[in-house]
């Protein structure tokens, strides 16, 4: 038996008499498909989509292959309007100027079937982008485009310094290899009090790799150590008598040597070249390790990413900042941007792992800045920065890892599926896309279901295998979530469901949507990339961007099929009362000509009892005199226009007897069919009893 949810259906309850009340469409649906919500609350039919750049004689464009992703950005204070386009291995820019597309960068993994889609994200100016297959890209407002950080461990630079000569040697003892004055070594007293010496010391070195954009990459391992052994000072004395002697009180030569002669340098050679986007080497050593700290501190930065040698004779007090422990940046499924970092999940070789980037410096990833969500290590599935916490997702739960310390587990059995389905909403929540349907969350946390209503088309009209691959936009003119998704059979996103905050509609366009985004700029178009199937207009199936919800002349869209329909009507609350329903009167805006079906249905069956075609909705002159056509003669220039205004059509019905009804619109592209309300005139089947005509011992 089907559980409480997939028995559930939208009824309402209409009461008797001649149109006593009327009722928005948005109230009595149970299905709408390809409407969109006006500005004046009405529902009409969708419009477009167009392509985005059409192809032209003098600029032919660029033939797309596999659509992945698409992202728009406003970079450089708005100076730099940026339009990324992946297709296939390469990574396009939209190129405004030559009204055409620029590749900016190749070599990356066409999958199919990808088991995460594609994400980018604005962070300090510049564009992220992962896969979760290919190493993640920074792209900046000069259309550069660079790998994120470093994944390369830079090798061990090679150091020489002093050594000790044979004991019989009548050299002093750092007189061997690599012996050059500096300011290296610690002063002591452990062999003369009176003139001190220079004590044993030990020091290793290590590379970090610099970026462009300022990137660390992870430490290299230690050098080779750099040893000075014990060394005693001599220095000629003044004598009080005779002035400066050279020997001294018991006749033995004296050197000269004071503290400052026998401290050394170190000759330093980076034995490795940097990768191509490697800006700077920056040089770390610890301070004398015997009597020191071992953190290494900076000696140096090194202009350049080519093998170099280096002469350091700093004084360990002189050494600068410390070296941060990092980490390699690697692959990562998800990703989302929180306080100035960047937020990392879902690495191949550890799927259960999130990992926070150094603020301002997305490439760096200190060491110690990890967390695992989840006891088990559960894979997270997504992870978002909302109302000041920042969130962690499996399919399973959810999890508040604003504190990498102490994460705090929000609700169990309440996953997320789908990274590119998070989405805030204008009134503050953040929505996504779970097992079971779509969650939201308000700024306190609190967690409820939004999807009812639409819950059997979740559990029966989509592919919940390939949900992962479902992607999300808010519209920033009609505050409506938007949300791609596969249906049953499907492997593309060829549905898209909606929702304006009470109310689930959806749209189908006869396009895969691979991926959507709006433009951050103030055109707010909604954007996607998709995939056209073979049909009468095109001959061979087709990728573009596309713009939703706009039409031109030069592009014929899809054929499809606008559908709006009701849920069931009862006259009580109980459904045993029976009616008859007169007539259905349609409150309809003015928009283009054009004819639709109504079908009827009757007793909780979807088999239409009443067909209706041809229905006249709007446009030309019908004779009735409520609707003239002056379109048809206007004259620019002299011509005045105004408002869509309201009107009503009755439409016959002629049900009798019946103790639930529902009825549907259809009307096929391009057909603009504008619905404001609905009202009805319905009237009691029985002059008596109102509920004696339900049989005895018999169904309805």
């Amino acid at each position: 038996m089907a559980g409480p949810d997939n028995q559930q259906t939208k009824q309402f309850i209409i009461p008797f008499g001649e149109a006593t009340a009327s009722y928005t469409p948005n109230e009595l649906a149970s299905k709408i498909t390809n409407f969109e919500a006006t500005v004046e609350a009405t529902l009409a039919t969708v419009r477009g989509p167009t392509l985005y750049e059409p192809p032209r004689p003098q600029a032919p464009g660029i033939a797309f292959g596999e659509m992945h992703g698409i992202f728009h950005a406003n970079l450089m204070g708005g100076t730099s309007d940026t339009l990324l386009v992946r297709s296939g291995q390469y990574l396009y820019r939209h190129a405004g100027w030559t009204r055409g597309w620029e590749q900016i960068y190749s070599g990356l993994t066409s999958d199919t079937r990808p088991n995460y889609p594609d994400q980018f994200l604005v962070l300090n100016d510049k564009i992220i982008w992962t896969n979760g297959i290919d190493y993640p890209l920074i792209i900046d407002g000069h259309g550069s485009v660079h790998p994120l950080g470093f994944s390369q461990v830079p090798s061990a630079p090679s150091v020489y310094g002093p050594q000790s000569l044979p004991s019989k040697s009548s050299f002093y003892p750092n007189a061997g290899g690599y012996s050059w004055r500096g300011d290296v070594g610690t002063p002591g007293d452990v062999l003369s009090g009176a003139q001190g010496a220079l004590l044993d010391g030990a020091w290793v070195y290590h590379v970090q790799l610099e970026d462009l954009y300022g990137n660390l990459s992870a430490p290299s391992p230690a050098s080779n150590t750099a040893l000075v052994k014990t060394q005693q000072a001599n220095p000629v004395l003044p004598d009080p008598v005779f002035g400066i002697s050279s020997a001294d009180s018991v006749g033995r030569t004296q050197t000269g040597a004071e503290i400052d002669d026998l401290t050394r340098q170190f000759l330093v050679r980076l034995t490795s070249q940097g990768p191509s986007h490697t800006v700077a080497m920056n040089l770390y050593r610890t301070p004398d390790t015997i009597r020191g700290s071992t953190t290494p501190r900076l000696v140096v930065r090194l202009s350049g990413r080519d093998r170099m040698v280096f002469g350091d004779r700093n004084a360990d007090n002189h050494l600068g900042p410390a070296m941060e422990p990092t980490v390699s940046m690697t692959v990562f499924r998800t990703m989302c941007a929180h306080r100035g970092c960047l937020v990392i999940a879902n690495t191949p070789s550890d799927p259960g792992i999130v990992r926070r980037s150094s603020p301002g410096f997305p490439g760096t990833l200190p060491k110690d800045e990890y967390v695992y969500p989840d006891t088990g290590g559960a894979e997270v599935t997504a992870v978002a920065s909302h109302a000041s916490y920042l969130l962690a997702f499996t399919e399973t739960a959810v999890y508040d890892i604003s504190d990498f310390a102490t994460p705090a587990l929000i609700a169990q059995g309440i996953g997320c599926v789908a990274p590119r389905s998070i989405k805030a909403l204008a009134d503050g929540r953040l929505i996504w896309l779970a097992r079971d349907g779509f969650y939201s969350m308000d700024p306190s946390r609190r967690i409820m279901r939004v999807s009812n209503a639409i819950h059997a088309t979740i559990r029966s009209d989509l592919n919940t295998s390939r949900l992962r691959k479902a992607v999300a936009v808010l519209d920033a003119r009609s505050l409506e979530y938007r949300c791609a998704v596969p249906p049953a059979g499907e492997t593309r996103n060829f549905r898209v469901l909606v929702f304006d905050g009470s109310y689930w509609r959806q749209i189908e366009l006869g396009i895969a949507v691979a991926d959507i985004c709006q433009t951050d700029d103030y055109r707010q178009y909604l954007l996607f990339v998709g995939r056209r199937p073979i049909d009468i207009v095109t001959p061979s199936a087709v990728n573009a961007v596309f713009v939703m919800d706009r039409e031109t002349a030069t592009y014929t869209p899809p054929t499809r099929t606008a559908v709006y329909r009701s849920g069931w009507m009862y006259a009580d609350a109980t459904g045993m009362t029976p009616v008859h329903i007169r007539s259905l009167y349609l409150g309809m805006v003015d928009a283009f000509d054009g004819t639709f079906t109504i079908r009827f249905y009757r007793n909780g069956s979807w088999k239409p009892v009443i067909e209706m075609t041809d229905v006249l909705a709007i446009g030309v002159d019908d004779g009735s005199g409520v609707v003239t056509d002056v379109a048809g003669t206007a004259v620019v220039g002299t011509a005045k226009a105004h408002d869509p205004r309201l009107f009503w059509r009755m439409v016959p019905v002629g049900l009798e007897t019946v103790y639930g009804w529902a009825f549907e619109i259809e009307v096929a592209s391009p057909t603009r069919l504008e619905l404001a309300a609905f009202a009805f005139d319905q009237s009691a089947a029985s002059s008596g009893n109102l509920r004696g005509r339900v049989p005895l011992r018999q169904d309805r």
